[in-house]
């Protein structure tokens, strides 16, 4: 069941351009695999800033958890942070430049969906 919850997110977040939604982003796939390949501030910076998004968001929801009660539903979490990691931008961007080498064909879609869906990959949640 968890995998056909997380397989249709992918989906709508993936297989649903921006184009179609009321929202973009800033970048697409293919510039920030340009800045990557520069190996600038740009790039490290963005993927940093969308960990710290992602950690801000986990910790928010959990928060409005405890305020609702242990009965409360909140969106499932996509990707699992090892605890013990401690991040450094050269791995984020590995394991986005891996992912975005392997996926060319998806690149003309937003950045931050495209980031979001390599690091799920690189650490699911069981």
């Amino acid at each position: 069941m968890r995998g056909l919850i997380v397989g249709l997110a992918i989906y709508m977040i993936v297989g649903v351009g921006a184009e179609e939604r009321s929202i973009g982003g800033f970048l697409d796939g293919k510039k920030l695999l340009e800045f990557c390949e520069e190996e600038n501030n740009k790039c490290s910076g963005y993927l940093m800033g969308f960990v710290d998004t992602m950690v801000l968001t986990e910790n928010m929801l959990n928060a409005f958890g405890k305020i609702l009660g242990p009965d409360a539903k909140r969106p499932l979490t996509l990707i699992c942070f090892p605890t013990s990691l401690s991040f450094e931008s050269a791995q984020l961007r590995r394991v986005w430049m891996k992912w975005a080498e392997n996926h060319p064909g998806q690149l003309h879609r937003t950045a931050s969906a495209l980031v979001l869906v390599a690091f799920e990959e690189a650490w699911p949640c069981e």
